[in-house]
């Protein structure tokens, strides 16, 4: 008997893209360099030497081609020592603007960081 599951890939709600980015990540009392791994419309992987809770608001920060600069809230919803998984929080309409021009940058280019 065969079972045909789909990738975890598959059943995600957004595609995930590869990302090598310097990145920065403002919490309410620091700002802490980082390096992106991969990114979606949801919400970012990354690393960063730091010590963030599970739960922990913060902004993210870094410049998309053609040096757009790019500066999203996201909550910490993953962590496993510096490697953070980041979920990308739309509280406002600058917040969505924001995430849709990251996920139409993705959709339609073959981006390079």
């Amino acid at each position: 008997m065969t079972l045909n599951h789909a990738s975890s890939e598959d059943r995600r709600r957004w595609k995930r893209y590869l990302l090598n980015a310097s990145i920065r990540l403002v919490t309410d009392t620091a700002v802490i360099d980082g390096r992106g791994i991969r990114v979606s419309e949801g919400g970012i992987s990354l690393f960063a030497a730091a010590n963030l809770a599970v739960g922990t608001q913060i902004k993210v920060e870094f410049t998309t081609p053609p040096s757009k600069k790019l500066s999203v809230r996201g909550a910490v919803r993953y962590r496993a020592v510096y490697l953070y998984g980041v979920e990308f929080l739309a509280e406002d309409f600058r917040d969505q603007q924001q995430i849709a021009h990251l996920g139409n940058l993705f959709r339609t280019e073959h981006v390079h960081f």
